[in-house]
């Protein structure tokens, strides 16, 4: 099973796809101090990935998958390296 859902903290494994993004933000939305886990994740669909955007729970476990930890982690964590600043004029 790719999401295991608790009551505040959920643990996302292997891929998750398109089939689980319903059931993620529908548990997303429930939850009152979501803790996501991305330590067995592999693979976001980028629904997902919009709904973690959108309801930015505390990650609670780094991912182990390179890619994620090193593109996708940064953005879910609020570090982005310029400030947030992107796409901004200098002030």
């Amino acid at each position: 099973m790719p999401l295991e859902l608790h009551d505040e903290n959920a643990t996302l494994i292997g891929v998750i796809t398109v089939d689980e993004v319903e059931q993620l933000v529908g548990w997303l939305r429930s939850t009152r101090k979501p803790r996501v886990s991305l330590r067995r994740c592999n693979h976001l669909h980028t629904g997902a990935l919009q709904a973690l955007l959108l309801f930015r729970p505390k990650i609670s476990a780094a991912p182990r998958d390179a890619f994620l930890a090193t593109r996708v982690l940064p953005l879910l964590s609020g570090s982005r390296g310029d400030n947030g600043r992107q796409g901004t004029e200098p002030p």
